[in-house]
């Protein structure tokens, strides 16, 4: 299986691995690196963490395995809760899970450790055998735990972790875009009953508000009419805001105009912010 690090050292006389840390460094064993935890710093930006099992095979004894995720300067967000940490169990995982962390200063840092529960259903970490060979995939990092139970076997735990920034929440509505939304819809149904001179009229004043698809449709009807400077005008004042199907409309007015030059830039921008 890839990534996989399933098999387990028989038993020396070395001390277990967990006697060997005395930092978050990592300690040489078998010519890898095993790190008693793994840490990633987050920064500013409230981020979301995503843990999707990969394997499990806990020893005889162990009940449950998981990932205990700690975050120092900021909290995860569990429920409405603020927590300082928290453990994810491999059943949680095996769909995939994902976790809100909210920095609370610019140098936060989640770190990951094993965890598992013992047949006494206690909840154990840091003993035995415990640690983790780090590996890199392209789009991810790959956890191989050990628990410490036992010679050290990283199969026992395999892990896949992904960073992504949590995307900030849509802002509300305020009262004057709730006006332009109104006099855009109502241009449409203007439109649809076939009364497009007082869509036009409504829209115009949708788009003088800042409403870009208003400014688009008028772009649309001058253009269907030849009239192309206004065509152009409201083309252009939506796709200096970013809407791309106003930079495709104006990329072919200006084409139609002579403007070539402007136009393949236009048609560039256009192809760069359509959805792929």
């Amino acid at each position: 299986m890839k990534g996989s690090y399933s098999y387990a050292e028989p038993a020396t006389t070395e001390p277990p691995l967990a006697d060997r840390y005395d930092s978050a460094e990592p300690v040489t064993w078998n010519g890898a690196q095993v790190y008693p935890l793994h840490q990633e710093v987050i920064g500013v930006s409230p981020t979301t963490v995503a843990l999707t099992l990969r394997t499990a095979a806990p020893r005889p004894g162990v009940r449950s395995l998981g990932i205990g995720l700690g975050v120092d300067r900021g909290d995860v967000l569990l429920d409405g809760r603020r927590l300082r940490g928290v453990d994810v169990w491999s059943d949680a995982m095996a769909g995939g899970i994902e976790l809100q962390v909210c920095p609370t200063e610019a140098d936060a840092a989640i770190t990951l450790t094993p965890v598992w529960v013992d047949a006494s259903e206690a909840t154990v970490s840091w003993t035995g055998n415990y640690g983790m060979l780090v590996t890199r995939e392209p789009t991810m990092t790959v956890l191989h735990c050990s628990t410490g139970v036992g010679p050290p076997d990283f199969g026992e735990l395999v892990v896949e972790l992904t960073l992504a920034v949590t995307p900030p929440p849509p802002e509300p509505p305020t009262e004057a875009s709730r006006y332009q939304n109104a006099l855009y819809d109502l241009g449409v149904a203007m439109q649809s009953r076939g009364e497009e001179d007082q869509a036009c009229q409504l829209w115009t004043q949708a788009a003088e508000f800042g409403h870009l698809a208003a400014a688009y449709d008028l772009g649309v009807v001058r253009y269907r009419r030849g009239d192309y400077g206004e065509a152009e005008h409201w083309w252009r004042t939506a796709a200096s805001h970013g809407d791309a199907r106003a930079m495709a409309g104006l990329a072919e007015l200006l084409t139609r105009r002579g403007n070539a030059s402007e136009a393949r830039v236009w048609r560039a921008a256009s192809a760069a912010e359509s959805p792929r």
